[in-house]
């Protein structure tokens, strides 16, 4: 039955991606459409790796989040997958919401952040699933083609601009759901990264969490590292700002000294997209007009989105078979 319906998914991030293999796996036939080039999407500027930032609520995004560290657990074994696992030193300066994430991770401890040069509330040494968003994302988008997808570059400005055409849309437009989903709680959280040269002998990653726009991290992958970055809610610009580079070298150099060895090789900014809670529920937008809205993940992208894709799977299943 579900290769007679065919699935719209809007958006070719990590979220539209992963929706889209897990409806394919279901025996949808699926299309994705995208504004914008897969290269220029937000999910290409990230770091990235798991930890639930600025994703709301708390118990649904905990139980994504587990299961998408679980796949990554699994992915960690594939050498090309992308995915490895690293030790993170996260030093909080002030009390960080998202600390229910250890409750998930397999390995952690408490440490003592002025016995690393940084007095804080807490402080946590933690292995982390880290992704190589440039493996990653490349090998998922080639397996969601081999699995039968198509990817257009197009703009609609509603799903109901994709009926009658398709049973159902699914929507993962990120930060453009104001438009395309009419959703005036959705906005921007400005994002901007350093990628620089990999200082020798570099390996864990660090991050200092405040309650303010900063967003100070050292992350290390294979051939590089990323340094970031800024967190600035309602800021839609995607012009880099040299500004905002000095200081997040600045920053990260003071976190991480090796870090003044390192020679800067690119600069990116995303948006991502904030929103007071997830948006992960079928609509009916009209006779006939089925779209599951998937959107509002915040910092939280990669931490949630094979389990946000499962649910979205399961969704399309049961509004079929009812």
């Amino acid at each position: 039955m579900n290769r007679q319906k065919n699935i719209a998914v809007v958006g070719q991030g990590v979220m539209g991606l992963t929706c889209a293999e897990k409806l394919l796996q279901r025996g949808f036939t699926v299309e994705i459409f995208s504004k914008e080039d897969f290269l220029e999407t937000t999910s290409l500027s990230a770091g990235a790796y798991w930890w639930p930032h600025r994703a709301y609520p708390e118990e649904r995004v905990s139980k994504w989040a587990a299961t998408t560290y679980d796949v990554y657990f699994r992915m960690r074994e594939d050498p090309d997958s992308g995915v490895s696992f690293q030790k993170h030193y996260r030093f909080c300066i002030d009390p960080d919401d998202s600390s229910y994430a250890l409750q998930i991770v397999d390995e952690w401890e408490k440490i003592d952040g002025a016995e690393h040069g940084i007095p804080c509330h807490e402080a946590f040494l933690v292995t982390l699933p880290v992704i190589e968003v440039p493996v990653f994302m490349a090998r998922l988008r080639e397996q969601v083609l081999e699995n039968g997808a198509t990817i257009l570059i197009h703009e609609f400005g509603s799903p109901t601009e994709l009926f009658p055409r398709f049973d159902m849309v699914v929507n993962c437009t990120g930060v453009w759901a104001r438009d395309f989903a009419d959703d005036p709680e959705v906005f921007p959280i400005r994002g901007q990264v350093v990628r620089a040269s990999l200082p020798e002998g570099l390996q864990a990653s660090t991050r200092l969490y405040q309650k303010n726009d900063n967003f100070t991290l050292v992350l290390p992958r294979s051939g590089d590292v990323i340094l970031g970055g800024t967190a600035q809610e309602g800021d839609w610009s995607r012009e880099v700002s040299e500004q905002d580079t000095d200081t997040i070298l600045k920053r990260c150099t003071e976190l991480v000294p090796q870090i003044a060895e390192c020679e800067v090789l690119e600069t990116k900014v995303g948006l991502r997209a904030g929103r007071p809670e997830i948006r992960l529920e079928l609509e009916l937008s009209g006779p006939d007009q089925p779209v599951i809205h998937n959107y509002g993940h915040g910092g939280g992208g990669y931490t949630v989105a094979w389990g946000c894709a499962d649910e979205v799977a399961e969704l399309a299943t049961r509004h079929f078979a009812a």
